[in-house]
């Protein structure tokens, strides 16, 4: 170039690196610009040359020499393919044909991602605006680090000291997941053993009305549901049963939300529900209240299994029966197998468990609080599809609402440290499943207990 304009002094009269380069060469061009700040030149194999002048054609031909340069690189493969790929899609969109068929394309992944969410069972911009939860917008990001911190587990040891702090960090849990929970996976927030051919939702109802018939409910009855989350067990066991439900959470975005659809669902009158800890049960409701109890998924958040085994005993009636789903250690789960501890740790680190426990300690809780044990039975070895199915199946949508909750945060729509919660709850999911294949974990070991008379 500076041969070709040899005299032209003046820097404002000089052409135009645009000017000088074919449609195609701006094109890639505009590719390179974003990657690269040295060149390498023909001949100059190991030298590099800074660009660092506003002189216009020393600056075209560096650009120019960059062309020539990266052609080659790419011939050899060392050009970043992220480049070669920007370059050649931005040449090929300059088609007429190919322009059209990528904003069809685009239009058809549109259609499909807004079915997708219409798909969801609660929309999203909804579920990740301004608040999570009970939590205000600006406690978000405090509330996941702080409880990442008091959950972290090591060599299966669970929380250890931290244990009697439990109560206010399950709280913390639910004030930041309750939204993702009934987001992604409905109403309800727990598992099922499903049968082949069986939806999802008609499982979950199954799984439900069976612990409601474990107790024994009918009309006229009054029973105790512990840990009722946003009360999906609650509503369908109602309509199934006929029996009243008594809900207690220890959320109070949960008491809300619970009312609301009790309301929606036309179940209100065999309904309620209560703010509480269900670790201090006699101090909401009074002494020998109910006609018995049914806890599912919900009694893994204790710090005590004995200490709640006791309180639920205090609120029944003499020769009431109660039921609990719990998540438990099963006799494969080898505490030497490191893949086995570290599992179940993440198990127990992303559900804000304080420990993870054995069906013994379960019997052997039960008894010292008093109860007669009836039968224990894990439901997870029941059905033809295995209950972690459900989880392989919801994570591949969970890594879309990943990006999405990212890109919304990173917008300022949803609060700092949305993704980070989501973050959790998809390592949750992954040791779940490993949980479940390897048969070391089950969500659902149900055992039957009963009131003395």
């Amino acid at each position: 170039l500076r041969t070709a304009h040899p005299t032209i002094e003046n820097k404002a009269s000089r052409p135009s690196v645009d000017a000088l380069l074919t449609k195609e060469a701006r094109v890639r061009l505009t590719a390179v610009k974003s990657h690269a700040c040295f060149f390498f030149f023909e001949g100059q194999s190991d030298q590099r040359t800074h660009v660092a002048t506003n002189d216009t054609p020393h600056r075209a031909c560096c650009y120019i020499g960059a062309l020539f340069r990266s052609s080659k690189a790419k011939e050899r493969g060392h050009m970043s393919s992220s480049s070669a790929v920007l370059g050649d899609l931005m040449v090929s969109l300059e088609n007429p044909t190919v322009k059209w068929v990528a904003v069809g394309s685009a239009v058809t992944a549109g259609a499909y991602l807004a079915f997708k969410v219409s798909w969801f069972r609660k929309n999203p911009l909804h579920s990740f605006s301004g608040k999570t939860g009970a939590m205000g917008k600006d406690q978000v990001d405090g509330g996941i680090q702080s409880y990442n911190q008091f959950f972290d587990q090591e060599n299966g040891k669970g929380v250890g000291d931290r244990i009697l702090a439990t109560p206010d960090f399950v709280n913390k849990f639910y004030s930041l997941i309750t939204d993702f929970y009934e987001y992604g996976w409905g109403e309800s927030f727990h598992f099922a053993a499903r049968e082949v051919g069986e939806s999802f939702e008609a499982s979950i109802v199954r799984q439900e009305t069976a612990i409601a018939e474990t107790i024994g409910l009918k009309p006229g009855m009054r029973v105790l549901d512990i840990g009722c989350g946003v009360g999906g067990p609650m509503r369908n066991i109602t309509k199934a049963t006929g029996g009243f439900v008594a809900g207690i959470t220890i959320n109070e975005y949960q008491v809300a939300r619970c009312n609301k659809l009790n309301q929606d669902a036309g179940v209100a009158h065999l309904t309620e529900v209560k703010e509480g800890n269900f670790m201090d049960l006699d101090k909401v409701y009074p002494k020998n209240s109910f006609d018995g109890a049914y806890a599912i998924e919900a009694s893994c958040h204790a710090s005590n299994t004995t200490a709640l085994y006791e309180q639920v005993f205090t609120v029944l009636k003499p020769g009431a029966l109660f039921s609990s789903y719990e998540w438990l250690r099963t006799d494969k789960y080898d505490k030497t197998n490191k893949m086995h501890v570290d599992a179940v740790d993440g198990i127990a680190e992303g559900n804000a468990l304080p420990e993870v426990r054995t069906i013994q300690d379960c019997i052997a809780a039960a008894k010292e609080a008093g109860f007669e044990v009836q039968y224990t039975f894990d439901r997870a070895t029941t059905g033809g599809v295995p209950w972690q199915a459900a989880m392989k199946s919801a994570r591949r949508a969970a890594y879309l609402t990943h990006i999405l909750t990212g890109i919304l945060e990173f917008i300022r729509f949803a609060p700092k440290g949305t993704n980070d919660v989501h973050k959790m709850l998809l390592s949750a999911a992954v040791n779940l499943e490993k949980g479940g294949d390897h048969g070391i974990f089950s969500p659902m070991y149900l055992i039957v207990m009963k009131k003395p008379l």
